[in-house]
């Protein structure tokens, strides 16, 4: 809980003893009207010889008053219910009614105006006579000014069960209790993220609609929830994000109690703490494993379709070619079995895909910050694919396939006539892991679940995506006769390996561009100038009547590379060349701008997330887009190429593990709309539109 909300509580609570004084000096007090009374229900046998009955209090308070839920939120204090004078009475249960929350300034406090019944279960010693309820009740209540109030209230329990009551008042309230299982309700997905600001994580699914949610957390006096952050996701379910506060004061707790309300309809969970940071909910007991079922189901299927889109995004047009040559080494006349080919490389994208699931299982476990793609912020990968690229590129032009060390790399990038199964195997891996930088429409979904879940969910949706990845294949692998379709061997495919090479060549640059980010461009230039002295190389001894003019080319890329690594990058412009005046990523500040009345845009990407770079250019720069940014809009963008754990804790509150990610705010959107990953321009500029939308009063509750 923040030093500046402590300090306001505690105001507020001094204020309870300041109002006898204050009162006294200002003249006739203003008197809370607050009539307190105990309602008698049935009496009822439960079984093993115990009988219960049913009471109420009932508490009505004048307009403008309220008073507070067994946890009161930022300020306030509960009901204190002391049961002590009652006879033939073995204990007492209290039942909560959903609560509402109260804004006052910064503080958020949880209760009931107006009028609320407080529905007590009574256990009865002997259930063949009849017993006496005494009730000190201790009521804090607010509005103006807060006071308390303290009622002595008492009411007899008859033996007979045919005596007039109040049942069905009774009956009535308890309705409106959280209970662990709701119609037309259920959390699929609920943990604790543990961070430097922990906060709840809260997935659930409505029918109807959710129309004004607020989530409720307690289980301990010294926490509470703050703020309810909502979006709405793709599956058609709802992801809650909430601080919660005060966890570092309240010392060991076994568990933490949820409760979501929506108008009439509520439920509540329990997380224990213990586990929070991988156990599902606790409740509904019942109906809860039938919801994660579900779920797991549907997100299975979400996981195969967004793995099949992946061979269709941006981020893999880079390692086309190797399909290409794939499909040409399949040609029917080769020795080698099409269908051993498709299967291997099906097998090898699946196994990638195993292998980011156990690693990315495996850091989680350990505490450390996962995601999707994240792989491409560390340098030694990036060095390890630009390597490997340059392989590929290099024994696609025929440059070398003699002793070692190059033989290792022949065997990794094999695409000459004795094209081996293993080739096939680690052409998959190679395509998975330059694949992975950006997230395909439904893989943000998938990966945004399974990274929320414990490692068996990780591994089976992540298997969902390979496989999804890998259908193509797999189809070709069933029906090898489309195999016949590729042209026969000829000059052309002299051509085709060219190409394959330049795009080799190129996505190797881009890599080598993402390092300099990095690292720096010093070990850039040092890794291309190596890399191209070894290529010139291996070109003079394959071509030696071109040794001259592999001499002069090393002697240029030496000489470059010399004053390369001597000069001194100058920083750039900081001018906008688009007109958009982009301002670095603070969470508060989106809040304080919202509640200002102004629309943001938020953009975040990375030099490695090619989806990025396509939205930019083609959505993010065209003319209607980048007009509406440069006017009205607050525009804040951050950049992920390297790690950072604000960006990475900012992406887990709103369920997203990969990139790119955009988001609008505004009035009409305070918790924020979530744009998909492949943006047009109709799509921002609706956003912008709708956030930037007061809505109607009436749907403007707190």
């Amino acid at each position: 809980m923040s030093i500046r909300r402590l300090g306001l509580g505690a105001l507020l609570l001094a204020a309870l003893h300041l109002i006898p004084i204050m009162a006294a000096a200002a003249g006739p007090p203003h008197k809370a009207e607050v009539d307190t009374r105990l309602l008698i229900g049935e009496v009822a046998q439960i079984g093993g010889g115990s009988t219960e009955a049913w009471a109420g209090l009932d508490v009505r308070l004048g307009s403008g008053w309220h008073t507070y839920w067994r946890s009161a939120g930022d300020a306030g204090a509960p009901p204190d219910f002391d049961w002590s004078g009652s006879r033939n009475v073995a204990d007492v249960t209290i039942e909560w009614p959903a609560p509402r929350r109260f804004t006052e300034q910064d503080i958020d406090t949880f209760g009931y105006d107006e009028h609320v019944l407080f529905p007590l279960r009574v256990r009865l010693q002997d259930k063949t006579a009849p017993a006496h309820l005494a009730l000190k009740a201790v009521l804090f209540v607010c509005s103006v000014i807060c006071t308390q109030q303290e009622a002595q209230l008492a009411a007899d329990i008859p033996a007979s069960t045919r005596q007039p009551n109040d049942q069905a008042q009774i009956d009535a309230w308890r309705h409106l209790v959280p209970r662990e299982t709701s119609p037309g309700l259920s959390i699929t997905a609920l943990r604790l993220d543990r961070q430097a600001k922990p906060q709840l994580l809260l997935d659930v699914q409505a029918s109807p609609l959710l129309v004004a949610p607020d989530v409720f957390i307690d289980g301990h006096d010294a926490i509470s929830g703050g703020r309810v952050r909502v979006n709405r996701r793709s599956d058609g379910g709802v992801r809650f994000t909430v601080p919660v506060l005060g966890l570092d004061q309240a010392g060991p707790i076994d568990r933490l109690r949820v409760t979501l309300v929506d108008g009439d309809r509520s439920i509540e969970a329990t997380l224990p703490v213990s586990a929070a940071d991988t156990a599902p909910a606790t409740a509904p007991a019942t109906a809860m494993p039938h919801a994660t079922a579900a779920s797991i189901w549907t997100i299975l299927g979400i996981a195969l379709l967004g793995g099949f889109i992946l061979n269709f995004m941006p981020c893999v047009f880079p390692v086309l070619s190797l399909k290409l040559v794939s499909l040409v080494d399949h040609a029917p006349d080769r020795s080698a079995s099409p269908r051993s080919a498709f299967l291997a490389t099906a097998a090898g994208i699946i196994a990638s895909f195993v292998t980011l699931a156990v690693v990315l299982s495996a850091m989680k476990a350990a505490g450390a910050q996962v995601g999707w793609g994240l792989q491409f912020q560390q340098p030694v990968f990036l060095v390890a694919m630009i390597i490997v690229l340059a392989a590929f590129g290099a024994n696609l032009l025929g440059l070398f396939e003699i002793s070692l060390p190059w033989r290792i790399a022949s065997w990794l990038g094999a695409t000459t006539r004795d094209r081996t199964l293993a080739s096939h195997l680690v052409n998959g891996f190679v395509m998975t892991l330059l694949a992975t930088p950006c997230s395909a429409p439904f893989v943000g979904t998938a990966i945004a679940f399974a990274l929320s879940q414990a490692a068996p969910q990780i591994l089976l949706v992540f298997t969902g995506l390979g496989v999804g990845m890998a259908a193509p294949y797999l189809c070709l692998a069933a029906a090898p006769r489309f195999a016949t379709l590729v042209p026969r061997p000829g000059r052309w495919m002299l051509k085709l390996r060219a190409v394959a090479a330049i795009a080799m060549a190129a996505t190797a640059a881009w890599l080598l561009i993402v390092l300099s980010d990095i690292s720096g461009p010093m070990p850039a230039i040092v890794l291309a100038a190596a890399l191209l002295v070894a290529i010139l190389i291996m070109t003079a001894r394959r071509f030696p009547l071109r040794r001259a003019m592999v001499g002069a080319g090393l002697a240029v890329t030496i000489a470059v590379a010399l004053m390369a690594a001597t000069h001194v990058p100058q920083p750039p412009a900081t001018a906008p060349s688009s007109g958009i005046v982009w301002q670095p990523l603070e969470p508060a500040e989106i809040a304080a701008q919202v509640r200002a009345g102004h629309t943001v845009f938020v953009d975040i990407g990375a030099s490695w997330c090619v989806t990025c770079k396509v939205n930019e250019k083609l959505v993010l720069d065209s003319t209607a887009v980048r007009s509406r940014l440069s006017s009205g809009v607050v525009a804040i963008r951050a950049d992920w190429t390297s790690p950072s754990d604000a960006i990475a804790a900012y992406l887990r509150s709103f369920g997203r593990y990969g990139l790119p990610f955009n988001a609008v705010f505004g009035p009409g959107a305070p918790d924020g709309i979530l744009l998909p990953e492949l943006l047009t321009p109709q799509i921002v500029l609706d956003a912008i539109d709708t956030a930037s939308n007061p809505p109607h009063p009436e749907n403007h509750k707190t």
